[in-house]
């Protein structure tokens, strides 16, 4: 028969193993409703990308124009697959988002490209892609879902920019360079610590801004011939959940001064 002293030395042990349970599941990250709709964003940017490549054979060029000429985002080219046919009919695609034809467009930016932190009437693109000769947004033409030969799995799509100040008609993303970060002046988000991406499997995966520069350079490329393991990507769950080995410890407490009223009125 367990002693006092053995009960409550068992409900401390209790107790610590509780708290150290929760301490390690505080790796995962958490979202609140701002994180779940920057990972909504992403997903029908996602879509409407591969939706564009169903019908047309290959994903958008990195930006609408004659080759060498950019003229206007790839951002604009999807807007048909986000609900905004109606918008992409004002645009005259053959002049510049900057001429005075389609500036006029720039203030009508659809939400699904402002951030969830971003101004109401913000018009800079929260997503980008990676520009590089061989990531998934090149230059021009765009490219073929078979020509991503290190697996859609592998390779990034999209990311988030957060505070890129790149106007969402511009054709403008960021261009990845020899040893990309996270978390600067490119690819960066609120949310700490780590920037969603969706890839071209159409999965969101946080990676942690901490990554090698050199592991980003090759997630980005399609067929660089590299398989790079993306379980370095973290696990993420969306708000509300319950307040880590908060209830839990309350519990253990409680019981613990509930027996030992118990035992001193014996």
């Amino acid at each position: 028969m367990m002693t006092t002293s053995n009960v409550l030395r068992f409900l401390v042990m209790l107790a610590l193993a509780t708290i150290s349970g929760g301490a390690a599941a505080a790796a995962t990250i958490v979202l609140d409703a701002n994180g779940a709709q920057d990972v909504s964003n992403l997903q029908q940017i996602s879509l409407a990308l591969h939706n564009y490549q169903d019908t047309f054979g290959r994903f958008p060029a990195q930006y609408i124009g004659p080759v060498g000429t950019p003229l206007l985002s790839w951002r604009v080219a999807i807007l048909p697959y986000l609900g905004q046919g109606v918008l992409y009919s004002q645009f005259d695609l053959s002049k510049p988002w900057d001429n005075p034809a389609n500036l006029g467009l720039l203030t009508q930016m659809p939400a699904v490209f402002r951030g969830p932190l971003d101004a109401i009437g913000s018009t800079e693109a929260a997503y980008t892609a990676g520009v590089d000769t061989n990531t998934i947004f090149p230059g021009s033409p765009g490219v073929t879902l078979v020509s991503i030969t290190d697996g859609t799995s592998n390779t990034i799509l999209v990311g988030e920019s957060s505070g890129s100040a790149i106007p969402w008609t511009k054709p403008e993303d960021v261009a990845i360079g020899s040893c990309p970060t996270l978390g600067g002046s490119g690819f960066s988000s609120f949310i700490a610590g780590a920037v969603p991406f969706a890839f071209a499997d159409g999965s969101i995966k946080f990676l942690p801004n901490s990554i090698d520069c050199e592991v980003l350079r090759r997630l980005f490329l399609r067929n660089d011939g590299s398989i790079t393991d993306t379980s370095i990507a973290l696990d993420y769950v969306i708000a509300p959940v319950p307040e880590p080995s908060t209830l839990p410890l309350c519990g253990v407490l409680l019981s613990a001064v509930a027996l030992c009223r118990f035992r001193s009125r014996r």
